[in-house]
């Protein structure tokens, strides 16, 4: 069957403010002293939600008591989302032993191929950035019917643009994957800059670098006045290049700084909406003139390119580090390490860097569906009916509440109008990163459908009225932010981390990084393979010319881009993906 990954994109609805009005019972989240709750029903209605209404339970779930499944991700937690105490209360509401695989020591795209090559496949499979390998593979059965027969919960949760999005991904218009990315606003942090540490912002009298130039010479200034810390060098500048964090070096730096917002491996014009992939930009020799110059001056980190993620993320924790650039997920961490280790003043704050004659950015870029990752029922599955009821019964607002908020009683509470609350002690455990991951707050996000975590009324609350993001809680700025970083604010006469970064706003079209997973699905595989080979030289070229003799730049830029222009299927990529952007860009006129 052909599997011809097609053009749409969805319609966000306007944001909208709501006043919090209806009780919102914890269900059999709320009640941990007692006996294990029944399983709710398989079928039909609110699938069990929350309790006090609706069927009454059957004695046993109508669906297997084991189900496996493939995670395209690696584990971020020391134990397996099933393992956590919010994994073992789903476990008490739904009966089912959940067996997880995640993604360990390869590319999810190379773990792909071997899966499909072998033919053996788990339940479930969350393929992370390669669904269209697993399609046209044949591991994946179509979903359709499986939704309409007992997917109620489910189809709630999601917009009707967004199962189009989803639907037209095929020839044949049929479901293949439950969407997990889900559209998301964090009004706490940005999601991605260029960071620099607490100490330098203080020594330099709290400025806010706009330029490349501005952000290198804040690092020339103060390396040069600070040369060690603790003992050791001072590190001007690092970044992480192992693993998913290598897209920082092969493009995402470069992507952004040119004005352009997050497209993956492709720089999208917002007034014509032409994709052209970033390595061959002119935003991309800027980047590496930047990189070459810190490597030269000594303010580069001499193992940037071979340093393994966790030795990078402990360097950064250990207090040396001046600047860098990343996205704030990869290096969580680090920031809950620093505190709790009381070196705030090394810790970071990120600003949206842009070349010189650049005037708009859009860092924190758009918010919606991606349609190709989520959870799928592959052909191994024995009973995708019953897997199908017990995604559906995950989708019931009782186990939405346990992965977005936790245990009810452990980490938050009801006050006498239904409003979710939590106590600071409450407040202080979710904000700590090792607490959060064995519990399991948020470690479901990748392995059930779910609802979105924006400001709307309808799918991005409960059916109660409580928010789905704990941070849309009123208290939750003053909360959240810890006295320094009130302290930090206040020297900005700023609100938020994100107040020198243009909004977030609502998304226009397919994002770009979405293209290439599309193209996994063409029978024709020229353009896949054309970006991924472009992406091989990316690591290649880049690590090369960032260390190359300054007077060799300009030669080595030319001789790089030569190979680009001579990877067959690349232009063919870059028309593919201007033709699915500005297709897609009809459904939000």
């Amino acid at each position: 069957m052909k599997k011809y990954m097609k053009i749409v994109s969805v319609v966000m609805s306007v944001l909208m403010l709501i006043t919090v009005f209806t009780a919102c019972g914890g269900g059999g989240s709320g009640d941990t002293g007692g006996p294990a709750p029944t399983p709710a029903p398989a079928t039909g209605g609110s699938g069990g939600g929350d309790s006090g209404g609706g069927t009454a339970a059957p004695e046993e779930p109508d669906w297997p008591s084991e189900i496996s499944i493939f995670v395209g991700d690696p584990q971020r937690s020391p134990i397996p989302a099933s393992d956590t105490a919010v994994g073992q209360k789903i476990k008490e509401l739904t009966g089912v032993t959940l067996k997880i695989e995640y993604l360990v020591g390869q590319d999810i795209m190379e773990k792909a191929n071997l899966m499909v090559a072998g033919g053996v496949y788990p339940d479930l499979i969350f393929g992370g950035d390669s669904p269209g390998l697993f399609v046209s593979g044949g591991a994946l059965i179509p979903l359709d019917n499986l939704l309409d027969s007992y997917g109620d919960n489910i189809k709630k949760l999601y917009r009707p643009k967004e199962w189009e999005l989803v639907r037209d991904q095929y020839d044949d218009k049929q479901i293949y994957v439950i969407p997990t990315n889900r559209g998301a606003i964090d009004d706490l942090y940005p999601s991605v800059g260029w960071y620099l540490n607490i100490d330098l912002l203080e020594q330099a009298g709290y400025p806010t670098p706009k330029t490349l130039g501005e952000f290198r010479d804040l690092i020339v200034e103060y390396v040069a006045n600070n040369p060690t810390y603790d003992g050791q060098p001072t590190i001007g500048f690092s970044m992480g290049t192992e693993g998913a964090r290598v897209s920082n070096l092969q493009f995402g730096a470069a992507r952004f700084l040119s004005g352009f917002p997050n497209d993956g491996q492709t720089q999208v014009n917002q007034s014509t909406l032409e994709a052209n992939v970033v390595m061959t930009q002119p935003s991309m020799k800027e980047f590496l003139k930047f990189m070459n110059e810190m490597w030269h001056a000594g303010l580069a980190d001499p193992e940037m390119f071979m340093q393994q993620d966790d030795e990078y993320l402990a360097k950064l924790a250990s207090g040396r580090v001046v600047a860098f650039y990343g996205q704030r997920w990869q290096v969580e961490t680090v920031f809950s390490v620093m505190e709790n280790d009381g070196m705030t003043d090394r810790a970071f704050v990120a600003f949206p860097i842009v070349m010189d004659g650049v005037r708009e950015e859009f860092y924190r870029g758009p918010f919606g569906t991606n349609p190709t990752q989520g959870v799928a029922i592959t052909t191994a599955a024995k009973d995708p009916d019953g897997i199908m009821r017990y995604l559906n019964r995950l989708a019931a607002d009782d186990i939405q509440k346990l992965n977005n908020w936790g245990i009810e009683g452990e980490d938050y509470y009801l006050d006498d109008a239904g409003n979710f609350q939590r106590t600071q002690e409450q407040w202080d455990r979710t904000f700590d990163f090792d607490y959060r991951f064995v519990q399991g707050i948020g470690e479901f996000s990748n392995l059930m459908p779910r609802r979105e975590q924006t400001r709307d009324d309808v799918y991005g609350a409960f059916d109660c009225g409580n928010w789905v993001n704990p941070n849309f809680h009123p208290d939750y700025f003053d909360i959240r932010y810890r006295d320094y970083e009130k302290d930090i604010l206040s020297k900005y006469n700023a609100i938020t981390f994100n107040d020198w970064f243009a909004p977030a706003y609502p998304q226009r079209y397919i994002a770009g990084w979405a293209v290439r997973q599309m193209a996994q699905g063409l029978d024709d595989q020229a353009m896949f393979i054309s970006i991924n080979t472009a992406l091989e030289y990316a690591t290649e070229w880049n690590t090369r010319i960032t260390q190359a003799p300054t007077a060799d730049l300009d030669r080595l830029w030319d001789e790089y881009q030569e190979i680009l222009r001579g990877i067959p299927g690349l232009l063919d990529y870059e028309a593919f993906a201007t033709e699915i952007i500005r297709n897609s860009n009809q459904f939000y006129e």
